[in-house]
């Protein structure tokens, strides 16, 4: 079809840029998730990623047909793009070609370094199959579809008052306030076992025995702040009775160990007390550990109660090269487990029980080098009400383990993981944000409009949105939630408007 003889002036708004701009936001989505880079490679076989080789990676044909079908819409708009300004049928096509397989070629070698994905030459082949099937059909029904998505929109510009723009956002951020609050309840700790009891150096199939010291063991049923925690270790372990604090087991003592508030059942040697060579700490073999024998209902009802809860356990592993095992357990069975943390290596693994992590999930979250041989640890984990973190004798690690709204929306369809739940909150920002500033763009084109009521309709959810959340959740507000949405926001305010000054300059024509 000779795409030449379209009266391009005659179409008031050019959906071009933003269908090139969407393609490419899309594109970096599917094949960038979860935008966790790694660029410390060691396996072989990355030592040459230019070569796109050695990545063990098998195709079927639904993976040809599903890269094939993301790249035409980027292969659309490149022939749009080019096609507003002149450009011939073999230039678009060989420009739909060479711009497909180039930024193929980027994904493929950026996913080299995303240690969830894969990447290959076949990736490269299929993708710029889908490029040029955007130029065929941009050839066949281009001129068609541009033209009716212009006209659509000029419609719905011109029908979109600024009362009718209110009613619109007013609607749109109360279904997702709603959805929002549902999502995060499936975070809250409502699953524990309350017939669950506290193991020491193991768990409750006895199959994870752990060697080394432990000194102290504590529970609240509250998220301690960073300033209490580090105050905490600059004191003396067992120094003062904080709030919310469920037990407290001084290991420097002799067995049997009780709570020192008097709320949980004693700690006894289970099979058998072992011969002790440190009387500064209780010494794990291995062959024994640690029990209350009893559930200890008291601290899961708590716990369950507040949603938070913070741990803090004294400890020095015996090795680390190969060595593992249960340091603290809450469990009543290898399938009921509701709280544990464990050594493997050098790494700390932490795993609770909520309702995401009961099934369709793998949420064991995996710190790297917190532990060292013979090396008193003072480990503090804390939950919030949606995220988690670890302190090291004091100090907050960098790394996070947020349990969002964004993470209970994914689950509801696929297999969630721990590495990814950084990207489910800017999956689920995105969701929101970005279609609630393509909105308010539209309507800022709307001269009645007043502009600092437009700022209003984006910055007022985004802050009201984060303190619902909070108060669900019970942690803190955070601002880089509401910065997050703020900057989608924006970018959805720019990207429908990407194509006024084609716009102008048409009409000025």
């Amino acid at each position: 079809m000779n795409m030449q003889g379209i009266p391009h002036p005659q179409i008031r708004a050019e959906p071009q840029n933003r269908i090139l701009l969407l393609s490419l936001l899309g594109i970096a989505y599917l094949t960038l998730f979860p935008f966790s880079f790694n660029f410390a490679v060691t396996r072989v076989f990355h030592k040459l990623p230019f070569l796109l080789g050695g990545s063990g990676k098998h195709s079927t044909p639904l993976d040809f047909f599903l890269n094939v079908l993301l790249f035409i819409p980027f292969g659309f708009g490149v022939c749009a793009k080019l096609h507003r300004t002149g450009g011939r049928r073999w230039t678009s096509f060989l420009l739909a070609l060479v711009a497909g397989a180039v930024l193929s070629y980027v994904v493929e070698l950026l996913q080299f370094y995303i240690p969830a994905r894969d990447s290959g030459w076949e990736d490269v082949i299929s993708n710029s199959v889908g490029s040029v099937s955007g130029f065929i059909l941009f050839e066949l029904f281009g001129g068609a579809v541009l033209e009716k998505l212009s006209k659509s929109e000029n419609s719905f510009e011109a029908w979109l008052s600024p009362r009718r723009t209110i009613l619109l956002l007013a609607g749109y951020f109360a279904l997702w306030f709603g959805i929002s609050v549902v999502l995060q309840t499936q975070t809250r700790l409502s699953n524990w076992d309350p017939q669950c009891v506290l193991f020491v150096g193991n768990d409750a199939t006895g199959q994870n025995a752990w060697k080394g010291r432990i000194q102290l063991l504590q529970i609240w049923n509250r998220a301690l702040s960073e300033k209490e925690i580090r105050e905490m270790n600059e004191r003396e372990a067992t120094e003062g009775i904080s709030p919310g604090l469920l037990g407290s087991y001084d290991f420097t003592s002799a067995p049997p160990y009780a709570d020192q508030t008097n709320d949980l059942p004693s700690l006894a040697w289970t099979p058998e007390q072992p011969q002790f060579a440190n009387a500064n700490a209780a010494e794990f073999d291995a062959k024994s550990w640690l029990t209350t024998k009893l559930p200890v209902e008291k601290l899961t009802r708590e716990i369950k109660k507040s949603n938070q809860f913070t741990i803090r356990i004294v400890c020095a592993p015996e090795e680390t090269q190969g060595a593992g095992g249960s340091i603290v357990s809450l469990s009543q069975s290898a399938f009921d487990v509701s709280f544990q943390l464990r050594q493997q290596g050098m790494n700390l693994q932490l795993w609770f029980r909520e309702p995401l992590a009961d099934w369709h999930s793998a949420l064991a979250w995996t710190v790297r080098g917190v532990l060292q041989r013979g090396g008193v640890r003072d480990i503090v984990a804390v939950y919030d009400g949606s995220d988690a973190f670890l302190h090291l004798n004091g100090m907050r690690l960098p790394e996070s383990y947020p349990l969002s709204p964004g993470a209970s929306l994914i689950h509801k369809f696929l297999f969630i993981r721990t590495g990814a739940l950084e990207a489910y909150v800017v999956v689920y920002e995105t969701l929101i944000f970005f279609a609630a500033g393509m909105l308010i763009g539209v309507a800022a084109r709307n001269k009645a409009s007043s502009r600092w009521k437009l700022a209003i309709a984006l910055v007022l959810p985004a802050l009201l949105l984060e303190i619902l959340l909070a108060a669900v959740s019970g942690r803190g507000i955070l601002s880089s939630n509401i910065a997050l949405s703020l900057v989608f926001g924006l970018a959805g305010m720019l990207l429908i408007n990407a194509d006024r000054r084609v716009k102008t300059s048409l009409d000025e024509s």
